[in-house]
């Protein structure tokens, strides 16, 4: 059976044979999975560092950990996503899924749509659900690195700091998906930041679909059909990903040449 992951506190600068404390909410999982000290896991912090590790300690006042060797590290994308304010339980699902995917920052934007939707996920406390989803996708899915969330944020805010590349997705782009991927060496390039962007129920305005244009986001179509936003989001992340991925890869391959 392979090892279960759990997040530890203070990897950074440890060594094999060093000691290191389960997160705090951790021990409850623990015992949840009935494992016992002895058993093998594998620790990660949600900032790139993954252990094998050996379950010393389990007791009411938390869970520790012996190191036993380091794990190759997943490489972060630089890959980020504009999310709309909306509905919170579709919202706190797209975080599971994306994080699966392998987004670095998840941005909710306030766009002009987003101000009337019930329910959304301005209360406080969501970014504190949010995270918690965040890190049992992590666990679940191998990857290495806790995505930044954040928001609500005004448009204009986030298209004022806005840099790389930029990806669009609306109902009004002419240029599909697939086409994006294919010309990635013009958006998504190795090492360059890729942001996607998806607007509400009812899409972006005229006035903020031409900022984001100015401010070099290019237009894209997923589909024919009409995507709920957290559909659209998965299905333009999985692109983008993927697309960085392979820029990742000819990179390694052209420095080992």
């Amino acid at each position: 059976m392979s090892d279960q992951t759990f997040f530890a506190d203070g990897l950074a600068g440890l060594a094999a044979g060093a000691r290191a404390e389960l997160a705090s909410d951790e021990a409850g999982h623990l015992r949840a999975a009935r494992i016992r000290p002895g058993r093998r896991l594998e620790v990660i912090d949600g900032a790139g560092r993954r252990w094998e590790a050996e379950l010393v300690t389990l007791d009411r006042r938390g869970a520790s950990c012996r190191l036993l060797a380091p794990r190759p590290p997943v490489p972060a994308l630089p890959l980020h996503l504009w999310a709309p304010v909306a509905n919170r339980d579709r919202s706190l699902w797209l975080v599971e899924k994306v994080v699966e995917l392998g987004a670095a920052t998840i941005t909710w934007i306030e766009w002009e749509r987003s101000r009337s939707v019930a329910d959304a996920g301005r209360a406080e406390g969501f970014l504190r659900r949010a995270e918690g989803r965040a890190r049992a996708a992590l666990k679940q899915s191998g990857r290495g690195w806790l995505p930044r969330l954040e928001g609500p944020v005004k448009p204009e805010e986030a298209l004022g700091r806005h840099a790389g590349d930029g990806w669009l997705a609306d109902a009004e782009g002419r240029q599909r998906l697939g086409d994006a991927i294919a010309r990635g060496p013009e958006g998504g390039r190795a090492g360059r930041p890729l942001t996607v962007a998806v607007g509400p129920e009812g899409g972006l305005t005229g006035p903020e679909r031409r900022r984001c244009l100015e401010a070099g986001f290019r237009l894209v179509s997923l589909s024919p059909a009409t995507l709920r936003f957290e559909t659209a989001a998965v299905v333009v992340v999985a692109a983008a990903a993927a697309l960085l991925a392979d820029g990742e890869n000819e990179a390694d391959d052209e420095r080992s040449t």
